[in-house]
């Protein structure tokens, strides 16, 4: 009896807090629509992304892949390392890099590194490490 009376005046309290309760459809609707909310602000910056870094080139077996690229001028360039060991990502031949060159990096086994063209031209891209690794990337503006 005591329990029943206790059940009743919570109910009681319930009922004025909440004002109404939200059927399971609602409740659903209204975190689906978030959910789609947040997916859509999220959207934009994964495209982003994914314009900005438009051309891929793989390191393995000790060669670029594709070993002639061309590109639109403000390409972005992601070479990845997928060789054990270690390369460099330089612009120069013969693994000597040319005066002030626009990239000079080490890159580590399943290491990217990325390289955003801005000038029109033809870059010859070698690797210090291994010398007869070459590639041109032919940037058109």
């Amino acid at each position: 009896m005591i329990l029943s009376a206790a059940l009743a005046g919570l109910t009681v309290v319930l009922a004025a807090c909440g004002g109404g309760t939200a059927s399971p459809a609602t409740a659903g609707s209204d975190a689906t629509e978030a959910s789609e909310a947040q997916a859509a602000a999220t959207q934009p910056a994964a495209e982003s992304e994914e314009a900005a870094a438009e051309e891929q080139v793989r390191i393995e077996s000790s060669t670029f892949e594709p070993r002639e690229v061309t590109v639109a001028v403000g390409t972005e360039v992601a070479f990845l390392n997928a060789d054990g060991f270690d390369h460099t990502v330089t612009e120069g031949t013969g693994g000597q890099a040319v005066d002030d060159p626009i990239v000079d990096e080490d890159i580590e086994p399943n290491g990217t590194v990325h390289v955003t063209f801005d000038e029109p031209g033809t870059y010859e891209i070698t690797c210090k490490l291994h010398p007869s690794m070459q590639m041109t990337i032919t940037v058109e503006g």
